[in-house]
């Protein structure tokens, strides 16, 4: 594998995320992007020096994959240093949960909208309780879910508009006390 075009796809996948030589990370990153494609060259299925068009896609997207798995955990590392969740909506008795940050994030992201789908569930339609499930579940964007429902963006959107609406009303409305 030529050494130029090794270093045309670590840099491009960090310019594709908007990491520049000014980013003060940059070296860092690059460091481990490196370290990343000479994963992808040991994993890659096949030969990457036949092949090195597929094997530059390949390497590119798990640099690329790397780097937003990387921005996503500090993105929720830094917005979750202590999450707050209503056990009254889990049926519980306690009154607070604390969690701390040295619990997964993403299980706790993830717990806390199984959450709010739960309560909301009965006062959605189907289709609103299809974009739930599409967004809790699977991780689709809106894009994602147009073109799965066969629709557009916009459409989609409108459901999320609706679902966001409800979830407000919802949570606005004082607690039922039988």
């Amino acid at each position: 594998m030529a050494d130029k075009q090794r270093l045309l796809v670590i840099y491009g996948a960090l310019k594709y995320r908007g990491i520049y030589r000014s980013h003060q990370d940059f070296d860092d990153l690059a460091q481990q992007a490196m370290g990343w494609y000479a994963e992808a060259y040991r994993d890659f299925p096949g030969s990457p020096e036949k092949d090195q068009s597929s094997f530059s896609h390949y390497a590119f997207q798990r640099i690329d994959w790397h780097l937003k798995d990387r921005f996503k955990r500090q993105k929720v590392r830094a917005n979750h240093q202590c999450l707050y969740l209503d056990a009254g909506l889990n049926g519980e008795n306690a009154s607070e949960w604390l969690i701390d940050s040295d619990c997964d994030a993403a299980l706790i992201e993830r717990a806390a909208a199984q959450q709010l789908w739960r309560r909301l569930w009965p006062y959605l339609t189907q289709k609103e309780n299809s974009y739930l499930r599409c967004v809790i579940e699977l991780g689709l964007n809106n894009k994602e879910i147009a073109k799965r429902w066969q629709t557009t963006p916009q459409a989609v959107s409108y459901v999320k508009k609706r679902v966001i609406q409800k979830a407000r009303a919802i949570y606005s409305a004082p607690p039922n006390i039988a």
